[in-house]
């Protein structure tokens, strides 16, 4: 049905169509705004958010920085089978943000990072079924469930010590056998990468992300009345007495009320200068592979904690996410594709069609050092930040509108 929205006095800019610019437009054109979105490119979610692993994880997410993250990297360096490379932290310009990152790596921030990073996605949680409701958008979503699949029962005692923590608020978590895996997910008949059980999580769900945000630009097109806008790229901003007053861009000057810089690892190019609660963002490129499903296609979205990637079915597609490199790089190497290709077969060998050429994609993760997105006012008086959201954009992109527009509304 269609939203009430309750004026139509201010107008505001948004950069950028991926899911976070595009639930950022949604909730400001339900506040009122006459919004316009802006985007470099030539159609929404066509960057990180077109082909991520397509996980809604509300209830068990965490900080990256870690003691146990610390204490992974020497094994992660040397085994290719992991998908990890540090190697382009090593660049001078990756420093800062390095520095930074270590500096995290401690129980104490883990804890606090992964405490504020579920907060947000407790708002998306509580958000989705209401927009589901209210505009009827299709995108492949199903409450499915997960496994996270560990290799030793230490890794799994690990993991579920964490789990504990994370499981003060909300939320259900199961430690099971192997032999409950098996029932849980009987893709992994047959497959021949061991494991010594797993963490069930049985209110996760999946949804495509591509197919979510082009439905959200429909409906800030046709019910809201908002424009998107492509190939405008935006290089730079006008200030005058402490508020910005339009946006420059390669199509000239562009003005509103109210400005938002949703654009991921490119939002500190357009954010000079400092202001409280500005991080460094780096890009850490992940890899997908999307193949026709076949007959024993997996109904859970699996994690195997070993080679840390993800198997998952979006409609009669299975898709295959991995790969954490820190590079600035988006190309693909063959070598990656065969080596994610023979890590899913490893693990479900009937799950999908192998042998088709998959659809390849890569995105560079919009990555701050404690992991936790900026949101909020960005040094001017009307222009506001939502960037950050490294590898949970999907997951937290609703509830991070929500904490835009909390604070929006506050400032004003």
């Amino acid at each position: 049905m269609d939203y009430v929205k309750s004026t139509r006095e201010k107008t505001a800019i948004v950069i950028g169509a991926g899911v976070v610019g595009l639930t950022s437009a949604l909730r400001l054109a339900e506040a009122g705004y006459v919004v316009t979105v802006l985007e470099r490119g030539s159609k929404v979610c066509g960057g990180t958010s077109k082909a991520n692993a397509g996980q809604l994880l509300y209830e068990r997410i965490g900080a990256t920085g870690s003691v146990g993250f610390l204490r992974g990297v020497p094994g992660a360096m040397i085994d290719p089978d992991q998908g990890m490379s540090i190697w382009g932290l090593a660049h001078p310009s990756r420093w800062p943000w390095a520095v930074a990152f270590l500096r995290q790596c401690t129980s104490h921030h883990w804890q606090e990072n992964t405490r504020r990073l579920l907060e947000i996605a407790a708002q998306s949680k509580q958000a989705m079924p209401t927009l589901q409701a209210r505009y009827d958008v299709a995108f492949e979503w199903r409450q499915s469930g997960k496994l996270y699949l560990h290799p030793t029962v230490e890794n799994l005692q690990a993991a579920d010590k964490a789990l504990q923590f994370q499981a003060q608020f909300g939320g259900e978590h199961q430690m099971v056998s192997i032999e409950a895996c098996l029932q849980h997910e009987p893709a992994l008949a047959d497959g021949t990468r061991p494991f010594a059980g797993g963490i069930y999580l049985p209110n996760a769900a999946v949804g495509d992300c591509r197919k979510f945000g082009q439905q959200i630009a429909t409906v800030l097109s046709n019910q809201l009345g908002a424009q998107i806008k492509f190939g405008v790229q935006v290089t730079g901003m006008l200030k005058q007495g402490g508020r910005v007053t339009a946006v420059q861009t390669n199509q000239g000057q562009i003005t509103a009320d109210l400005f938002v810089v949703a654009n991921g690892q490119s939002a500190n190019a357009l954010l000079r200068g400092s202001f409280p609660g500005k991080k460094r963002i780096t890009g850490v490129k992940g890899v997908s592979l999307t193949f026709p499903a076949a007959d024993l296609a997996p109904d859970l979205s699996v994690t195997e904690a070993a080679g840390k990637f993800v198997v998952m079915r979006l409609g009669d597609r299975v898709r295959v996410t991995g790969y954490a490199i820190f590079s600035e790089s988006e190309q693909v190497k063959p070598a990656y594709v065969r080596a994610l290709t023979a890590k899913a077969k490893g693990l479900m060998p009937h799950a999908a069609d192998y042998d088709e050429p998959p659809e390849v994609w890569t995105g560079r993760r919009p990555q701050t050092s404690d992991d936790v997105p900026m949101i909020g006012a960005a040094g001017a008086q009307n222009l506001f930040v939502n960037a950050g959201h490294g590898s949970l954009g999907w997951t937290l992109a609703l509830g991070s509108a929500e904490v835009l527009m909390q604070k929006i509304e506050a400032d004003s």
